[in-house]
């Protein structure tokens, strides 16, 4: 076929195009108000930009109706300050000052599209640009990435850095894949143990990268150097993470879930940590994190029993090492999240899985390449022998 000599960038073009036209209509069916795709923690969010620009600090009680004890807020050293990660927040400030509550809409469109298009670019490390091309249609519009768009989401977000950061990196970028990662931890702290793998395997590929000309001990001090400045330079990107939190907190390590204020007996302010929320019991939370009918991710995302098939076919690509990191991943963040007591706090699907989903799809593509090996050769066959 022609259109598998397309290059790469062409196809980029194609899914941008196919994304305006899907979209643009979905998102004016939306549209009852100026604000309706604000959702959940969506508000909170828009406070902190609020009390920015409004206020030049983050003290947020005067930028909420709500109460602030309601659990949404965190006790800091000066007062009620972001529970949530400011990072989204702080990258649509030039947005909402230059087209207001829409501009929110726009950054987070904008988002969706980046996703799409390193959905796209993760499957073709792997796999031919038509098999790519196809299984990044099916998760733009049949995966909650299209419920998402009309949204304001930081797991969108999130799940852009450590998609990028692990495209990088298999890439052989390892300084500049080190940064998105670096962020994502500050977008989502459980994004931290997935950039552990992923470092850990950017340090497995550095090693066994191919020997120079040279000695061996100046190959082994250039392996050295790339390592440690790729380390170097996810340390400085902590920096914005560290920074925050030690200026609301007073340390680098302590952020708003672990400060969550709510309110107590006789007016008193209790203070929760997250961390003491990962009590469900596994299996029950697999089950649910699969099958529950608003929030489970096969019932909202049924292309991933696709990627469950493809995940039988991994052990006939060259590429396995990647794809079980890749897996590796996936089945963390599963995990983590099927303990979590508030799994199923999303208007829709289960935005803590985004990462998971989104990483799937080389599974998907995996089962359309087995199809596509088992079809020609089925075709090459002549019918006599058959």
């Amino acid at each position: 076929m022609t259109t598998r000599r397309l290059p790469e960038r062409s196809w980029t073009y194609i899914i941008l195009l196919y994304l305006f036209f899907i979209y643009l209509p979905f998102i004016i069916s939306r549209s009852d108000s100026i604000d309706s795709f604000l959702q959940g923690d969506s508000y909170y969010y828009r406070a902190v930009i609020d009390s920015l620009l409004e206020d030049g600090d983050l003290l947020l009680v005067n930028n909420i109706p709500a109460d602030p004890l309601n659990g949404q807020l965190a006790l800091g050293k000066d007062g009620f300050v972001p529970k949530h990660p400011i990072i989204l927040s702080v990258i649509s400030l030039p947005f909402y000052s230059l087209f207001g509550l829409p501009g929110l809409l726009l950054l987070n469109i904008l988002d969706c599209m980046i996703l799409i298009v390193l959905i796209f670019k993760l499957n073709c490390l792997f796999y031919n640009h038509l098999i790519a091309f196809i299984t990044t249609i099916l998760y733009a519009t049949g995966t909650l990435f299209l419920e998402y768009t009309y949204s304001y989401s930081l797991d969108i977000l999130s799940t852009v850095l450590l998609l990028a950061g692990l495209y990088l990196v298999l890439r052989g970028r390892f300084y500049a894949g080190a940064v998105p990662l670096g962020l994502s931890i500050f977008a989502k702290l459980p994004n931290a143990p997935l950039t552990g793998i992923i470092l850990l395997y950017a340090g497995f590929l550095i090693l066994r990268g191919e020997a120079t000309n040279g000695s061996a001990r100046e190959h082994l001090r250039g392996k050295a150097t790339v390592a440690i400045m790729t380390a170097v330079i996810f340390m400085i990107s902590l920096v914005p993470f560290a920074y925050t939190n030690y200026l609301l907190f007073g340390s680098p390590v302590i952020t708003g879930y672990q400060r969550t204020a709510i309110a107590g007996a006789d007016d008193q302010v209790l203070l929760i940590d997250h961390a003491s929320k990962f009590n469900q019991p596994l299996l029950k939370g697999i089950y649910l994190s699969l099958f529950a009918p608003r929030n489970g991710v096969i019932p909202t995302n049924p292309v991933l029993i696709l990627a469950f098939l493809g995940v039988l076919q991994i052990r006939k690509s060259k590429d396995q090492d990647k794809l079980y990191l890749i897996l590796l991943i996936c089945l963390t963040q599963f995990l983590l999240f099927a303990k979590y007591d508030e799994w199923y706090m999303s208007h829709f699907s289960n935005r803590f899985l985004m990462t998971f989903i989104a990483f799937s799809s080389v599974f998907t593509s995996s089962f359309f390449s087995y199809l596509s090996r088992k079809f020609s050769l089925e075709a090459s066959i002549p019918e006599h022998t058959l």
